[in-house]
């Protein structure tokens, strides 16, 4: 979308009914698009459930409560704000609706397919054509989509029916993730983010088993989630690792400076990964000077490769991606390189103040596309 009017920038509701907890991937991308969101003149508001902790979860009767009051105020708000910023979700679908019948400017964010929720939630796997239905007729009705990767953008096309699409990945907070010169007691590797069933633990695990990993190289895990058991079950059997569960956000740049590299093993669970990936961490890693060795997934392989700032491996080969780390830690120089080109990167095109002047562009486009 080639420029934007002169129309002055208004009031905007930004919903998300996700359930993070601060440092989570889905917490962070919220507030950085709503702070750099402000910082270019939007007076936004944000509705969102009041989050969990990490180790206090919220039970599914709360959770529900937490949906529908926020869906509530987000709802009653909508006659005082002139756009509709939807972080897609199932239960969204009421608000988005009211908001286009009220006049409002409904624009979504889409971060992924149904298949998110099937992959994490297996018993709501009879209600797939129901779910489909909730997300795809937003789409449909939507002003506008922001999907975090070009194969996303290709599968809302074919869903929307329409070409009101603009890519915007994650991105990197440029001011807390940079290189740190730091001379580690021991050669690591690092993991961070959530214990998830998509984000390769029982790769990294079988990798760090596998006789190709190199030797005196440790693991570090930071993270938690329902994949930890795993990883306690590793240190408990005296693999390499070292695992320090949560850790506040604004704490992760130290933690893994001096590392070799990022670890970034995404696997593709009922396909759900087909549709790209651009993952937050993938970002913070080349963000930070790290080279980051990813699986053969559109996106995140896309971006290593063409910026010459780490490794791809096949997705879920232990083995491959035990020879890469093995690759790195011979090669301190060349990876440092990496790094450095990483890091220049994200500099230049994929911080958070960029992706807001994206979609503030669009933002201003659908504003005087009403107007008139």
């Amino acid at each position: 979308m080639s420029g934007s009017p002169s129309i002055e920038r208004g009031k905007l509701a930004y919903l998300a009914l996700d359930l993070p907890h601060k440092g989570q991937a889905s917490y962070v991308h919220i507030h950085e698009v709503v702070d750099n969101l402000r910082r270019l003149g939007w007076r936004v508001d944000l509705f969102t459930p009041r989050p969990g902790t990490p180790d206090k979860p919220r039970k599914v009767v709360a959770k529900a409560y937490e949906y529908l009051r926020t869906s509530w105020q987000a709802l009653m708000s909508l006659r005082t704000h002139d756009v509709l910023y939807v972080r897609a979700h199932a239960l969204t679908w009421p608000v988005a609706m009211a908001a286009r019948l009220s006049g409002r400017v409904l624009v979504e964010e889409v971060n992924g397919t149904e298949l998110d929720l099937i992959v994490s939630r297996p018993w709501l796997r009879p209600l797939r054509g129901v779910l489909r239905w909730l997300y795809v007729s937003q789409y449909r009705r939507s002003h506008h989509l922001f999907p975090v990767a070009n194969e996303l953008a290709d599968w809302l096309r074919a869903q929307a029916r329409h070409d009101r699409i603009s890519v915007v990945p994650n991105a990197a907070n440029t001011d807390l993730f940079h290189p740190i010169d730091c001379e580690p007691q021991e050669p690591f590797v690092v993991f961070f983010g959530g214990l998830t069933d998509w984000h390769g633990v029982d790769v990294m695990v079988d990798a760090i088993r596998h006789r190709a990993w190199p030797g005196g190289v440790r693991l570090l895990v930071i993270g938690t989630g329902v994949r930890q058991a795993l990883v306690e079950e590793a240190v408990r059997a005296g693999l390499p690792i070292r695992w320090l569960g949560y850790r506040p956000y604004e704490q992760i740049p130290g933690l893994i400076a001096g590392a070799i590299a990022g670890l970034i093993p995404m696997t593709n669970p009922l396909g759900r990964s087909s549709t790209g990936m651009n993952p937050l961490k993938l970002f913070e890693t080349l963000a930070s000077g790290l080279p980051a060795i990813v699986s053969e997934l559109p996106g995140q392989a896309d971006l290593v490769r063409e910026g010459r700032c780490g490794l791809v491996v096949p997705c879920g080969d232990a083995a491959a991606l035990a020879r890469a780390v093995a690759e790195l830690a011979a090669a301190p120089d060349a990876a440092r390189e990496m790094g450095r080109r990483g890091a220049a990167v994200v500099r230049a095109a994929h911080s958070w103040r960029a992706r807001a002047v994206e979609i503030d562009k669009v933002l201003r486009v659908c504003l005087a596309g009403a107007a008139g």
